[in-house]
């Protein structure tokens, strides 16, 4: 069910609205860290710091980003939401996806910054952050679809 969803979230990184502006992108979650941030607080010890940087290694070679800049936002949400799971497990879903949203916007910022820094011709887009609001506003609807199978077939 975990590698189900990882594919999914690749999936769905993969996929760009074909008539949409350019700022709408930016609203566009990084869906590897919504997955991660929810299988980490659903079942803590079936997702690890380790498979969440070698399925951002996989983001990077699909997406054709610098090595290793998706592995370390999947790490670090992994590493964080796994430190703080049970505090986590107890947040509303207003709360969860708010946190998610902030640490989301974070991560992309700092995304952002390395992508400008390793890529020469690299712009550094101020609208980053705004995938944070893409992530805080998917995250119920993900756990909406991802609450009963992961009850059902994955046990923490």
């Amino acid at each position: 069910m975990i590698g189900l969803s990882v594919i999914a979230a690749t999936l769905l990184a993969l996929m760009r609205l074909p008539a949409a502006p350019e700022w709408l992108g930016w609203l566009c979650p990084d869906w590897g860290i919504v997955v991660f941030f929810f299988w980490t607080i659903t079942a803590p010890t079936r997702t690890g710091v380790v498979s969440a940087w070698l399925a951002g290694f996989f983001f990077d070679v699909l997406l054709a980003h610098p090595l290793g800049l998706h592995g370390v936002g999947f790490a670090i949400v992994t590493y964080l939401a796994g430190r703080f799971q049970p505090r986590l497990a107890m947040y509303t879903l207003p709360g969860q996806a708010a946190l998610l949203g902030v640490v989301a916007a974070a991560l992309a910022l700092l995304k952002t910054g390395l992508h400008f820094v390793v890529v020469a011709e690299a712009d550094f887009a101020w609208t980053a952050p705004l995938a944070g609001v893409g992530a805080m506003l998917t995250y119920p609807l993900l756990r909406l679809l991802l609450q009963a199978p992961a009850a059902r077939y994955v046990r923490p």
